[in-house]
């Protein structure tokens, strides 16, 4: 029985088993780190909601497209009952040029604590359409209603339509007199408001957008990227040059074709823009942040464990878990003070109050102001080396895998004679006093 008790307590106190218990620790608590992550969410639709309260009021992101000439003609046949009738339908023809060129004005707006950016755009629309032909489809001359033919600019809704929700329908009853080889040429100015987002249907056979901003942060999207593009602090200008052959739309359909050919989402798909981009999301960086949160836990862990290795101080379960939910509440700060000032500065914050926190701490614990200020210099540099990674995203994956490499080898190496099966080394008590 004592033999027993006795293997009880050396597999208790061994190495193999007290690292077993950190992981315990750590899958605790990933329950409040997850809790965190939850909550950026919700605060990431509050601040999506109050995005679209302000754009309920100013205007949403922009679809632009048109114009189009429409063609009304008769057709013929036979109802159900197999009596002659004739019915109006529509061909809708696109222009042969067409050329945009604007000026986006950007203002940013809040409600309450969270930020969205708005814009008015002055837009002058240029381009010609040529004569409308029908020979493709054989319709007879006198079935062409050349009299009701329009110009839709963003073309208004309705049954027949079944393309745009709001727009203008200009007459153009002096068609008719036309002959094959001529075109016609249109140009207006359009002001709109909108938010966040700007785009253009390229409806021309050759299709040119020129915008350019006092906003220095674009993010150019789209089916298109622009051929040519210039950003500065100062704002940006950007140019699209987009031939009707990129496009999977035709320049000309009959009203009937338009769902089977899906003109509709098609046209939308060709849209192409700008999106103005709010450069400091603290949401997002938070969200990322979070992500290392498991990373954090086990190096800060795994310091604490080697400091019990090596000076044979004892630590109790619950000083990791009080350690590891100082930890988690570093998110918790660093998402608060971030809606409130720039993440720089918030990561700053949060970041010294936990190193001074579980520096405080380890003090007390690890019987020793020495150990506790490198425990706070080990937690600085990977405080420092989390906010460099969430700086660099275009290398985070690169650096941060270097960085791990490196703490892996480290600690392999401190490692190296550590016998997991034996009981851990307790400093004696005379030994263990503060200084």
């Amino acid at each position: 029985m004592f033999a027993i008790e006795s293997e009880r307590r050396r597999l208790r106190d061994s190495t193999g088993f007290k690292m077993m218990a950190i992981g315990g620790l750590v899958i605790l608590l990933l329950i409040p780190l997850g809790m965190v992550g939850s909550l950026i969410g919700e605060r990431e639709h509050r601040q999506s909601a109050a995005a679209d309260e302000v754009a309920a009021t100013w205007g949403k992101g922009q679809l632009l497209s048109g114009p189009v000439l429409t063609v009304p003609y008769r057709q013929h046949g036979k109802n159900e009952k197999g009596d002659e009738t004739v019915w109006t339908s529509y061909a809708r023809f696109l222009p042969a040029t067409l050329a945009v060129d604007g000026r986006v004005l950007p203002e940013r707006r809040h409600r309450g604590i969270f930020e969205t950016v708005v814009y008015r755009a002055d837009l002058h629309w240029a381009g010609s359409f040529a004569r409308p032909g029908f020979e493709g489809w054989s319709i007879a001359p006198e079935d062409i209603l050349w009299k009701e033919a329009y110009l839709s600019e963003f073309q208004p809704g309705g049954a027949e339509e079944n393309l745009w929700n709001s727009g203008l329908r200009v007459p153009l009853p002096d068609l008719a007199a036309g002959k094959k080889e001529d075109a016609y040429a249109f140009d207006f100015d359009l002001g709109i408001n909108g938010s966040q987002d700007l785009k253009v249907v390229p409806m021309g056979q050759q299709t040119t957008v020129a915008l350019r901003s006092p906003w220095p942060s674009p993010s150019f999207s789209g089916a298109f990227l622009p051929e040519s593009s210039k950003v500065t602090p100062q704002g940006f200008q950007a140019r699209w040059n987009v031939s009707g052959f990129a496009r999977s739309y035709p320049q000309q359909w009959r009203h009937e074709e338009a769902e089977k050919m899906a003109v509709k989402p098609a046209l939308e798909a060709s849209a192409f823009g700008v999106d103005l981009f709010l450069p400091v999301d603290a949401y997002q960086k938070t969200e990322r942040s979070v992500k290392y949160g498991v990373l954090f836990l086990i190096l800060t862990f795994l310091t604490f464990f080697l400091y019990e290795v090596f000076s044979g101080v004892p630590l109790h379960p619950m000083q990791y878990f009080l350690v590891g939910s100082a930890l988690c509440v570093f998110y918790l700060l660093l998402l608060s003070i971030s809606e409130h000032a720039p993440f720089g500065l918030a990561y700053l914050v949060a970041a010294a109050a936990t190193v001074l926190l579980i520096g405080g701490y380890s003090a007390a614990v690890l019987h020793g102001r020495l150990r506790a200020l490198l425990m706070a210099v080990v937690l600085g540099v990977l405080y420092g080396y989390l906010y460099v990674l969430l700086q660099l995203e275009d290398y985070a994956l690169l650096l941060g895998s270097i960085g791990l490499f490196l703490i892996l080898a480290l600690v392999m190496f401190l490692t190296r004679r550590i016998d997991w099966g034996s009981p851990r080394r307790k400093i004696p008590e005379e030994v263990v006093t503060p200084g």
